[in-house]
């Protein structure tokens, strides 16, 4: 038995979670208007760190303490979910924010409510990408003018753009979910390594629309 379980796993979990940990602070340094996409950010970091910690000790913890540590891992990036629907909601006039606060909060009390099972990892996953997928579309509203046939926003910033990219590099990480397992690299290890793009993506989106619009909230009631 190694030291550690699955090392490449663990530290790929742990940079992720190093990762984000410097985008939430670099975001709340940047505006505290952010607070939202900073605590979607700290909560990934979260999950990633009690994911590492599960897959680096699941050889030397008994299952209670293993269990505890995914279900907590879920419980994280479900938190993380919300708060990634809800950080770019407020953009959106107040209905349309009590509307998806409601959905956020439906697909958060479904997810707690799953059992731990193989499966669950994967809900989890499919739900944070529908809730960027969401928040992309909302940008992509918020910033595209339709008379104009453009971004309403300076070139330079590029936010919507750096989150479309950002939700489809996360979709095909987590299509590589479904590779079969038996190579050098596990498909969590691919996951995790492209994972961190499209988090590197969606930093660079909140970073660039919060420095065109410091302090933006919701405009229209």
């Amino acid at each position: 038995m190694g030291i550690v379980a699955e090392p490449l796993t663990a530290l790929t979990d742990y940079g992720i979670a190093l990762e984000c940990l410097i985008f939430a602070g670099l975001l709340w340094r940047l505006s505290r208007a952010e607070w939202l996409w900073a605590s979607a950010f700290a909560s990934v970091s979260f999950a990633a760190a009690l994911g590492g910690t599960y897959h680096a000790l699941g050889e030397w913890l008994t299952a209670e303490p293993l269990a505890g540590l995914w279900q907590g891992t879920l419980l994280a990036l479900a938190i993380a979910s919300f708060l990634t629907l809800m950080a770019e909601a407020r953009r959106l006039p107040r209905y349309w924010q009590w509307g998806l606060l409601v959905l956020a909060t439906a697909k958060l009390i479904g997810l707690l409510t799953v059992e731990i099972q193989p499966l669950s990892f994967a809900l989890g996953v499919g739900d944070y990408l529908l809730s960027l997928g969401m928040a992309g579309l909302i940008q992509w509203r918020k910033y595209w003018s339709r008379e104009a046939g453009q971004l309403r926003i300076a070139p330079s910033t590029s936010g919507p753009k750096w989150m479309l990219s950002g939700v489809l590099i996360s979709g095909a990480a987590a299509m590589g979910l479904l590779l079969p397992d038996g190579g050098q690299l596990s498909p969590l290890v691919l996951y995790h390594g492209v994972q961190m793009v499209a988090l590197y993506c969606i930093f660079r989106s909140v970073r660039a629309i919060a420095r065109c619009h410091p302090g933006d909230d919701s405009a229209e009631k």
